[in-house]
């Protein structure tokens, strides 16, 4: 029976499967753009809709970045600011950004490669003013009402930022995330903190969360440049920094795993080098657990966490490798 069904599931996620899927979501995000998007939308008692600007780093994915944009379209949310900045694309993904200028209310900024995580900053430092920021990769989608769900949980709270679910699609195929059920197992979660809510450390990626922008300015939060899986220590350490986030278990953000081309960062399991950058990230979110102890923001239990991760998730992606066991036993010592 298990035979069976990973070959039908192989089978949903063939190339051509995905290239139907973006056909029926694009129709889909077309669909959902309403010509009424000029009205303000009220949360609360709040008179404004709220300024979110989304930043996208872009290289080379031409293939996936007008259903990535156009996703954004579909958010109807009429106080947006869309920051792209293209990472020295060597294909057409700079002309598939231009055609959505006039949808959208879009600044390109333009640097030589340099990264994901240096593509990250530089839309970071061309915010002028803003309420809230996203990240968005440019090869995944804003699920429809994301926005919405993520600005109103916020407001409604105060808190410093918003967590939301992530499904994963592959080909035709959705499922939520395996990885990080834990983080939404108790549903919708309002002010919670690492202390209280633990199993959040599951959960370390940039872009499915909505950050109050002064939280993240005012610590001054950057990725770090020149290593992969930027985003694991950072969102750790804006758990920690955090006085409360909440969670919202509806999903919010549409995750890619690519089946044609060159895989994502997450997807490349043979590398040494990621793995290398991957146990360092580690290390480093093990020591800001570890600090957190001293100033009250994490007890021991949060490391029995962290380590259950590890062992539960990041040891098996890269069993493979000869010798990774080794590296992942001298982190968990």
């Amino acid at each position: 029976m298990n035979a069976i069904l990973k070959a039908g599931y192989d089978l949903l996620s063939l190339p051509i499967a995905t290239k139907i899927s973006d056909a029926w979501l694009m129709a889909k995000f077309k669909g959902k753009v309403s010509p009424r998007v000029a009205e303000e939308i009220k949360f609360g008692d709040e008179e404004i809709t709220p300024k979110v600007t989304i930043v996208i780093p872009v290289y080379n994915v031409e293939r996936y970045l007008a259903l990535c944009l156009q996703s954004v379209c579909a958010q109807n949310y009429p106080n947006l600011d869309v920051i792209l900045v293209n990472d020295g694309s060597t294909d057409n993904s700079l002309s598939v950004a231009r055609e959505f200028q006039a949808k959208l209310n879009l600044h390109i900024v333009e640097q030589e490669n340099a990264g994901l995580s240096a593509a990250r900053n530089a839309g970071v430092r061309a915010i002028e003013n803003t309420d809230y920021l996203m990240f968005l990769d440019s090869d995944d989608a804003l699920a429809p009402d994301a926005l919405k769900r993520l600005v109103s949980k916020i407001v409604g709270t105060g808190s410093d930022f918003v967590v939301g679910d992530t499904t994963r699609m592959k080909g035709v195929t959705r499922l939520k995330r395996r990885d990080t059920r834990p983080v939404f197992a108790k549903g919708n979660l309002n002010g919670t903190s690492l202390l209280l809510h633990p199993d959040a450390i599951w959960d370390v990626t940039a872009w499915n969360r909505l950050f109050d922008f002064m939280f993240y300015s005012n610590n001054k939060f950057s990725f770090p440049e020149g290593m992969f899986f930027e985003d694991m220590a950072l969102m750790t350490k804006a758990y920690i920094r955090a006085v409360k986030f909440d969670v919202v278990a509806e999903t919010v953000y549409l995750w890619r795993v690519r089946t044609e081309g060159a895989k994502s960062i997450t997807q490349q399991t043979n590398d040494d080098k990621k793995l290398a950058d991957r146990i360092t990230a580690l290390r480093q979110m093990q020591g800001l657990i570890k600090a957190g102890l001293v100033l009250g923001k994490t007890n021991e239990h949060n490391l029995e966490v962290f380590k259950d991760r590890v062992w539960k998730h990041d040891i098996p992606l890269y069993k493979h490798i000869p010798g990774s066991r080794a590296l992942f036993d001298g982190l968990l010592k």
